[in-house]
């Protein structure tokens, strides 16, 4: 195929796909979408199909003159640098909002374009610039409108693949999952190892991961459901999610407050453990009859490797309960003798189903879930009242 007939192909896609941005903006006047790594061939005939003023996010914020009087609609690309936490150079995504907000006041259509979906961005106190806009998902290409030679290729539906013939196929696949964040990586995984799902995985994400997958040109509407734009690439598509996980060497936006809530948990357990040893009735040395043989014997193990070398008995230790792993501490507090303490079994069912996958995610810097400080907090909670 000819440098022009495939810019022609190029430039007809582009098109389509403005003029659905354009339909789209008509409707809702603020809409949301996703131009990323699948759609990079796309990017610049789509900008500049769109029949808007383009400006860049950041630079809009902080000159919002930049928008002359005579405008009707505007692209604001760059919305990814938001993304982390809000902020970009010297603006934030609240400031931006408020000059977003005007100029749909004065009647001007604005549509956000980002190279990272929605969920990618920090959530930001107050209302969101982002949940305000529709959401419109970029079409991945029709068979008919890949060049005649990518046809039938696999991955050929997406652009960054079906428009370049000599494309790394497992370059673009982590691109495109580096730009989903964290939070639906980690459901992927969930999905496609832990439940071991095959191409129809989409269907048993929730609703935000479908959105992501959609936004980023991985998934599209059928009958009623969702499918995986690239079937036949999926043994690559699951290399990739662990290359891009493996590569996540950052501390998570949430860890801090993950792992104060986790400490705060831990801790009250084992200092309420250790009152209801020291108080109980008739028991002349808590720290040598609180185990059981093994138990005890493990614990002071850890504990000549750690800090007491010479110590020949639990009895010799500060406290016992300090070398104890989370499932042998609840096995002690959840024992007959100690009656789950202030809590029934039900309760600590659900709070070891819960809290235990998450404190063995953070033990072993696994990447945490989505949902796992919320979970975390909601137990501190519990616990703060349960003490008191």
């Amino acid at each position: 195929m000819t440098e022009m007939a495939m810019t022609d192909l190029t430039l007809s896609a582009a098109q389509k796909r403005a003029t659905e941005i354009r339909e789209r903006l008509a409707r809702f006047k603020l809409v949301f979408t996703q131009c990323g790594a699948a759609f990079e061939p796309l990017r610049e005939p789509l900008l500049a199909q769109l029949e808007m003023t383009v400006l860049d996010a950041t630079d809009f914020a902080t000159t919002p003159t930049l928008v002359t009087s005579d405008a009707k609609r505007i692209a604001l690309t760059g919305m990814e640098v938001f993304a982390r936490d809000g902020k970009a150079a010297n603006t934030t995504l609240g400031a931006l909002r408020i000059e977003v907000l005007r100029l749909l006041e004065l009647g001007i259509e604005v549509c956000l374009i980002s190279r990272v979906p929605r969920v990618a961005f920090a959530p930001v106190v107050g209302s969101n610039l982002l949940m305000d806009a529709k959401l419109h998902c970029l079409p991945a290409l029709r068979n008919d409108e890949c060049p005649e030679v990518a046809r039938g290729v696999p991955g050929s539906l997406l652009p960054a693949i079906g428009f370049d013939s000599k494309a790394d196929v497992a370059i673009i696949l982590r691109n495109v999952l580096a730009e989903l964040g964290v939070s639906v990586l980690t459901e992927l995984d969930f999905a496609l190892f832990e439940g071991r799902h095959d191409a129809g995985f989409i269907n048993e994400v929730d609703s935000t991961t479908q959105d992501a997958l959609r936004s980023a040109g991985l998934a599209h509407v059928v009958d009623g459901g969702f499918a995986f734009t690239t079937p036949r690439l999926l043994w690559k598509f699951r290399d990739a999610i662990g290359d891009v996980m493996a590569s996540h060497v950052s501390p998570q936006t949430d860890l801090a407050e993950v792992t104060d809530g986790l400490w705060y948990i831990e801790r009250c357990i084992r200092k309420a453990l250790r009152d209801a040893a020291i108080n109980e009735p008739n028991v002349k040395n808590w720290r040598k009859s609180l185990l059981h043989e093994n138990t005890a014997a493990t614990a002071l193990g850890r504990a000549r490797s750690d800090a007491y070398v010479g110590a020949l008995s639990v009895a010799e230790l500060r406290d016992p309960i300090e070398w104890l792993s989370l499932p042998e501490l609840l096995e002690v507090v959840r024992s007959d003798r100690f009656g789950g303490l202030f809590w029934d079994k039900v309760s600590w069912d659900r709070f070891s189903q819960q809290i235990v996958p998450i404190r063995n995610r953070l033990s072993h810097m696994r990447l945490l879930k989505k949902g796992d400080k919320a979970t975390v907090r909601k137990w501190a909670n519990l616990l703060k009242e349960a003490v008191k």
